[in-house]
């Protein structure tokens, strides 16, 4: 009994196997329901034995405890339900025998594990998953430093993919390799700075029409003498002539538009979007 009592404590809780024996048919119970079986027959048959010593013993009677169960029966059933008694109550002290046989039970117990092996065994478990996070920690964060770049179609933020991190996103910006960081420029529209230089040719319309006036005066020449005829006698000869110059006039310019063209959309090479993030600390 001592040595049964040890291994239950060691091997599992007593608790739990009363519980399970719990669940089994008591011999107490089982002889307390024998008992009551057995008076209630009892009583039936006294009760049957003073019914016929009571009432008269004619056809009516007779024909009356013809439906009645024949004494003779009740005494089969009784032993019937006796020998079923009998049967149950060895049948259960057997498998108490059985149950409660130390060897069975440490059979039962040695088949399952040991509750310190299989606390041993998940602080194992739980020491190893410990070193594989903390190498895949390391890892990621020699692949991902301060300052690296991550990029992805995904715009879950990388501090909830890797587990670590300050990133601030790359919004509306290409990568340019420069050198230095984090600097910006450029837009998305071309600008009159962006232009190679070049020209425009155009046609004005047709404006600009002008005259001049000319002095009337004589010309004169010492070869002519007065009332003489101004362009006399030879007109044709250019030491004979003394030319002047008309009064300037008429300074203008012109100005012109080409036809307007362009719609002003944004300039830009042929794309995809993604989403970039750059570690902060």
């Amino acid at each position: 009994h001592e040595w049964t009592s040890e291994t239950f404590k060691v091997k599992a809780d007593t608790g739990w196997v009363s519980g399970c024996l719990d669940l089994k048919a008591d011999k107490t119970y089982v002889d307390e329901k024998d008992n009551e079986i057995k008076e209630k027959v009892e009583w039936y048959h006294e009760w049957t034995s003073e019914t016929f010593k009571v009432k008269a013993d004619t056809g009516w009677v007779s024909g009356c405890l013809d439906l009645k169960a024949d004494k003779t029966y009740v005494d089969e059933k009784d032993n019937e339900i006796k020998e079923k008694v009998e049967w149950y109550h060895e049948w259960t002290s057997e498998t108490f025998k059985v149950k409660a046989d130390t060897g069975w039970v440490s059979g039962c117990l040695d088949l399952k594990a040991d509750k310190t092996y299989v606390d041993e065994n998940y602080a194992k478990k739980s020491e190893v998953n410990d070193v594989i996070t903390s190498m895949k920690n390391e890892i990621l964060q020699t692949l991902y430093p301060i300052g690296s770049i991550y990029t992805s179609m995904n715009s879950t933020n990388p501090a909830t993919v890797l587990g670590f991190g300050t990133w601030k996103q790359i919004v509306d910006k290409f990568l340019y390799c420069a050198r230095y960081s984090k600097q910006t420029g450029g837009s998305k529209k071309i600008k009159e700075a962006n232009l190679p230089p070049h020209t425009h040719t155009g046609t004005t319309n047709f404006s600009g029409d002008h005259s001049h006036s000319l002095r009337d005066h004589p010309l004169y020449n010492s070869d002519y003498k007065a009332g003489n005829d101004v362009l006399s006698p030879s007109y044709n000869n250019a030491a004979k002539k003394i030319f002047r110059p008309t009064e300037p006039g008429g300074n203008h310019s012109h100005t012109f538009t080409t036809n307007p063209t362009g719609l002003g959309k944004d300039y830009m090479p042929p794309f995809v979007t993604i989403f970039a993030w750059y570690r902060m600390n």
